[in-house]
């Protein structure tokens, strides 16, 4: 069949797979998967094993290990906590309440915990506390999702580690520096947004809040805490050390080995035999299968088109007629469509990064910038009611009256961020 014809199909199969999941509230993953067998399989001639090829393992291994290894300092409430006592810390220093939220949800995200988590947790306290003291719906919005996503962007966290990997497996040696870059530009468009908020609804004149002092941790709580720090501290030191030691063999190795996955599978096991929490619901109730059926069903999806030539189609028919600049405003808008009825980072990262790999191949740019537009526009959008991030924050605002106004609020920012995620693309700060 002629590539063009193929191109026609793919794109079917994407727009049919993202309107299944939509309209049936399925995982969008399922669809993707199927569209993969029938075009690879029936009409390209692909044996199974090779369709199945296009599964990514190294991105679904971290993904399970890292968010198994802290679904146990969220269910035992270690995180939950942490974030109240730092909360109780500023509680008499309304101007610092509203950074402080931010900074809890950075943490939160960094230690590991997944972004509906984090927002869960965010948007009980930022709704519970903050929002009563007088701080706008619109600035606790930044807060709750824009805010609870900073830390899961760390290479090692959960969003991160899907950019590390996925970029890994298209580019060698760039999916550690793609991730530091959507980190980058996450927390400009973060500020961003929270300083136009701030100002504009009056956020500094937000009240002391009022809350009891938070309990003691408990002594599961404690050990947790430790066994996270030792981890982090694996994980970080060493990387850090090789920057200033680059030539020293023993850091070398330990930069190696002292890998975010295989460390958090240590965790795990210390965690259960410690008993910290139950290893079973680590298992099944922590690693989030939803999203890694997404992940693997668009990822084999877009690899059975790579395989067929489709991707390397369109890239060059694209890097004949637009700019790496509007490459970059184009990438990010339809990232943010895309995210307004999809899986998010999930989802649309594997789909449009193929895309850009490619683009970037046939035109001889540098593909980091074009990935980077992809994860912030898919990302930016996440706020929508119709997407999770949004969803999980106005489900879980105690308040009803401000609840039943966060639906529009959501959707008004959804557009706001979609439309600042492309002006960073024409200022150029995916090229940073």
């Amino acid at each position: 069949m002629e590539v063009s014809t193929l191109l026609w199909l793919t794109l079917a199969a994407i727009v049919i797979s993202i309107a299944i999941s939509y309209k049936f509230k399925s995982n969008i993953g399922i669809p993707a998967f199927v569209f993969a067998y029938i075009i690879g399989c029936w009409i390209q001639g692909y044996r199974v094993k090779e369709v199945v090829a296009g599964w990514p393992a190294s991105t679904i291994f971290q993904l399970m290990t890292i968010t198994m290894f802290f679904s146990f300092a969220v269910a035992n409430e270690t995180l939950p906590l942490l974030a109240k006592k730092m909360l109780y810390k500023v509680r008499k220093k309304a101007w610092l309440i509203p950074f402080m939220l931010l900074f809890i949800g950075a943490v939160i995200g960094a230690c590991g915990a997944p972004p509906p988590a984090v927002n869960a947790i965010l948007a009980v306290l930022t709704f519970t506390l903050a929002a009563p003291a007088g701080l706008n719906p619109y600035v606790c919005i930044v807060i709750v999702v824009f805010g609870g996503s900073i830390g899961t962007w760390f290479p090692w966290a959960v969003q991160g580690s899907v950019v590390t990997q996925t970029t890994e497996g298209w580019l060698a040696g760039l999916g550690e520096t793609t991730a530091w870059k959507v980190v980058i530009a996450w927390i400009i468009l973060t500020l961003v947004l929270f300083f136009i908020t701030w100002i504009f609804f009056k956020g500094y004149k937000t009240r002391a809040i009022e809350m009891e002092e938070p309990p003691k941790f408990n002594d599961v709580q404690k050990k947790n805490l430790i066994i996270i720090a030792i981890v982090a501290v694996l994980v970080i030191l060493p990387n850090l050390l090789k920057i200033f030691l680059p030539a020293n063999a023993v850091i070398k190795k330990l930069s190696a080995v002292c890998d975010i996955q295989m460390l958090s599978l240590l965790g795990v096991l210390v965690c259960g035999l410690m008993k910290l929490g139950s290893e079973k619901d680590a298992i099944v109730k922590g690693v989030p299968w939803g999203t890694i059926t997404q992940v693997g069903g668009v990822c084999t999806l877009m690899a059975v088109a790579t395989k067929a030539g489709v991707v390397d189609f369109l890239a060059s028919k694209l890097s004949d007629s637009v700019s790496f600049t509007m490459m970059l405003v184009i990438l990010s808008l339809l990232g943010s469509f895309l995210s307004l009825f999809s899986g998010a980072i999930n989802a649309v990262y594997p789909m449009l990064g193929t895309i850009a790999v490619s683009y970037a191949s046939a035109s001889g740019a540098n593909p980091v910038p074009l990935l980077v537009a992809i994860a912030i526009g898919a990302s930016a959008t996440a706020v929508s009611p119709f997407s999770t991030g949004g969803a999980i924050m106005i489900a879980s605002c105690p308040d009803k009256d401000i609840r039943d106004g966060l639906f529009n609020k959501a959707l008004i920012m959804a557009i706001v961020a979609a439309a600042l995620s492309a002006v960073l693309g024409l200022v150029g700060i995916y090229s940073i």
